[in-house]
């Protein structure tokens, strides 16, 4: 009975075995990824290769990435013929500014099997220049011409303006911020986001924020192209996120406030307060489309921001910011802090400056129409002739207007 029971677990072991291991043989095992090359094209952007295997069809390839210092994340999926065995590449030519840090790696579906490679970071810089970098605390200075000395004159200057806007609004930047001085306004035209032809043909940058944590600037202008941009750099720190973004006049205005020389943004302001041509805060909340009145945009802006600060104190107008980054619209977030709208402000400021209230017309209702338009026997349903014109003339005007003011803006700005 013994020898019996031993020999049926045998023959049962035997086919346990028989059946298992061919199934094991043949399991499916997980992807294998080589993350290739990255190739940097700058400024016409990045290519991203890899190669993957596998025990059986490769269907799904996608590269995702996220780019610093905003947490952007993303994904691209390269063309490819699926196989045992892929050969693929990403490009990304969206416009990145120099100096962005791209977080990646691949991932691979074979099957049910899905494999991820190791994170790499990729350091996008301009790669036509030799460039040196000067590093000290939360700010680093790119440079490729020019001596050590004059480097070392901007970083300072950044940093202080970085620290006295970090003051201002209560805030700190929680990443590192990077500034590249281009020689010429020819260097760094291609490191700047492109617009239309006519429109780089005409504007003049002196210097932009391109991104959260990286402004331009030209090596040869003064520190306060330096100091407009880099308080940018706090001001969308403070006021800025996915509910919304600051009013112009906010924004531009805490920026003027932190150049030393308010050149004729200063004169533009008085001479309007002066003959009380001032305009209401309503048509500063955004950028100026008029050629004539950038200047005073600017001004205005700052005088309102200044008139904030010295009247009631920085404590109150970092709370303004703090509101507006915590989806507060702006005439809330005043409203919560000092107990008036964009209206009460734009009063206290006016009457601040020995200007009257502004007079807001009523409302008019518009008349009740009884009967149906008449209809002309011999209009086909379009605009007439004349109608046309007159559309056709006011976006040309409009489209001239914005260009010059586009100019003006970039030559006083940067």
């Amino acid at each position: 009975m013994a020898r019996n029971r031993a020999l049926l677990l045998a023959v049962v072991t035997a086919a346990l075995f028989i059946a298992v291991a061919p199934q094991n043989a043949g399991a499916q095992t997980a992807p294998t990824i080589t993350a290739g090359s990255v190739d940097n094209n700058f400024p016409d952007g990045i290519v991203f290769h890899a190669s993957a295997a596998a025990s059986e069809t490769i269907t799904d390839v996608r590269l995702r990435y996220e780019i610093l210092p905003d947490g952007t994340s993303a994904s691209a999926k390269p063309d490819f013929t699926p196989g045992a065995s892929v050969e693929v590449e990403v490009v990304l030519d969206t416009y990145l500014p120099p100096g962005t840090i791209i977080n990646y790696h691949w991932e691979v579906r074979a099957g049910d099997e899905v494999a991820e490679s190791p994170e790499q970071s990729f350091f996008y810089d301009d790669v036509r220049f030799q460039w040196e970098k000067l590093e000290a605390g939360n700010l680093s200075v790119y440079y490729y011409t020019g001596d050590d000395s004059a480097a070392q004159a901007l970083h300072d200057v950044g940093v202080q303006v970085l620290s006295d806007a970090e003051a201002l609004l209560d805030v700190q930047v929680p990443f590192p911020v990077n500034v590249w001085i281009y020689d010429s306004r020819e260097d760094m035209a291609p490191a700047l986001q492109r617009t239309s032809p006519t429109y780089e043909s005409g504007v003049i940058t002196l210097g932009v924020r391109v991104a959260s944590d990286t402004v331009l600037v030209l090596g040869d202008v003064s520190y306060d192209t330096l100091r407009h941009e880099l308080t940018h750099v706090v001001t969308a720190v403070a006021g800025d996120s996915a509910f919304g973004s600051l009013p112009f006049w906010l924004d531009e205005g805490t920026a003027v406030r932190f150049q030393q020389d308010k050149g004729g943004y200063k004169t533009a302001i008085e001479e309007a307060i002066e003959s009380g041509d001032v305009l209401s805060v309503h048509e500063i909340t955004t950028s100026p489309g008029e050629a004539d009145k950038v200047s005073l945009f600017y001004g205005q802006s700052w005088s309102i921001v200044s008139f904030l600060i010295d009247t009631y104190g920085q404590e109150k107008f970092a709370q303004v910011f703090a509101g507006i980054k915590s989806g507060e619209l702006p005439d809330d977030a005043l409203e919560t802090v000092y107990g008036f709208d964009q209206d009460g402000l734009e009063n206290a400021w006016r009457e601040a400056n020995g200007l009257p209230a502004r007079v807001t017309p009523e409302p008019t209702e518009a008349p009740q129409q009884t009967d149906a338009p008449s209809v002309r026997s011999d209009d086909d349903g379009g605009a007439s002739t004349s109608t046309l014109i007159a559309i056709a003339v006011g976006v040309l005007a409009l489209a001239a207007l914005v260009g010059f003011g586009g100019i003006t803006l970039a030559r006083k700005v940067g």
